[in-house]
């Protein structure tokens, strides 16, 4: 489809895309073009001039791709004021005038990738382009301080979410990893790029939110060490620094764990606050997670 607008082929956060209306006069026919803001991009305002514009911005990297969007209500619609439109057409009528307006929405989204791989049908869906933790989330995460209030712990992988391009080729590729596990990314998608560079999400468990029971009497240092591997869910958004995350649940806690604060031997749930150690049988508190 042919656009009186010109887009840009490749875009990178923050470069303008497109106005949000274009109009075009063709045929006596007045054509607007609505720009809908999709995947990968964002409505923002402008001012130039003294007045303001909205515009959509991108927020990836990636290719331009627009799709027409279309309305089978409009369409009858508009038949329906074409066919009045004729029957009361009168003859002082200029030819010169606009007979019909014309509404066409157009989605505008970027794709992460190149335009080789667009065509190839190689473009990621909406789930991997906002790969992010949001709220009801299950989250995989690891603790790295612990207070008297509550645990910090870093995000590393969020459940049931698409294998990133940067750690899951040739091991499971780029789609959905199964629950029941499997090679490289095992049974998450975890961001080892993110990770590498330390740039992970950061997150606090509270102490009120780590069971949902005597939550008064719950002892941070009894349910959690650092390095423990903790499966959690996202609770809010947080403080604009950290995510808020709870393990009050049973399948939610500590899934991974070394004795004597990491240095022994790998741990194993007996009950959902003890962890034992096949090799030496030492036994310590945690707030496990029920087993998958």
């Amino acid at each position: 489809m042919a656009y009186n607008f010109q887009f840009p082929e490749i875009a990178y956060p923050g470069k303008l895309i497109c106005p949000q209306y274009s109009t075009e006069n063709k045929d006596g026919e007045d054509i607007i073009f609505n720009y809908v803001s999709g995947p990968g991009t964002k409505l923002l305002q402008y001012e130039h001039n003294g007045s303001t514009l909205e515009a959509i911005t991108a927020t990836l990297v990636g290719t331009v791709r627009c799709e027409e969007e279309r309305n089978t209500d409009e369409e009858e619609e508009r038949e329906a004021t074409d066919q009045s439109t004729e029957e009361e057409k009168s003859v002082d009528a200029s030819p010169s005038d606009v007979t019909r307006r014309i509404v066409k929405y157009i989605r505008v989204s970027v794709v992460p990738g190149t335009g080789n791989d667009c065509k190839a049908g190689k473009y990621a869906n909406n789930d991997f382009a906002n790969n992010l933790p949001k709220e009801g989330d299950i989250v995989l995460t690891r603790v790295t301080r612990l207070s008297l209030q509550r645990a910090n712990v870093e995000i590393l992988a969020v459940e049931d979410k698409p294998s990133p391009i940067d750690s899951g080729v040739g091991s499971n590729g780029t789609g959905i990893v199964a629950a029941g596990g499997g090679s490289g990314a095992a049974t998450f998608s975890v961001s080892q790029a993110s990770s590498d560079l330390g740039e992970t999400f950061r997150g606090i468990i509270r102490s009120q939110d780590v069971r949902s029971t005597d939550r008064d009497r719950v002892k941070v240092i009894e349910c959690f060490k650092p390095g423990d591997i903790v499966r959690a869910q996202v609770l809010s958004l947080g403080d604009g620094t950290n995510y808020y995350l709870t393990t009050a649940r049973n399948d939610l806690g500590v899934v991974f764990a070394r004795a004597a604060n990491g240095a022994g031997g790998l741990m194993y749930a007996t009950d959902w606050q003890m962890m034992t150690s096949p090799a030496t049988g030492t036994t310590e508190k945690r707030k496990c997670a029920k087993p998958f």
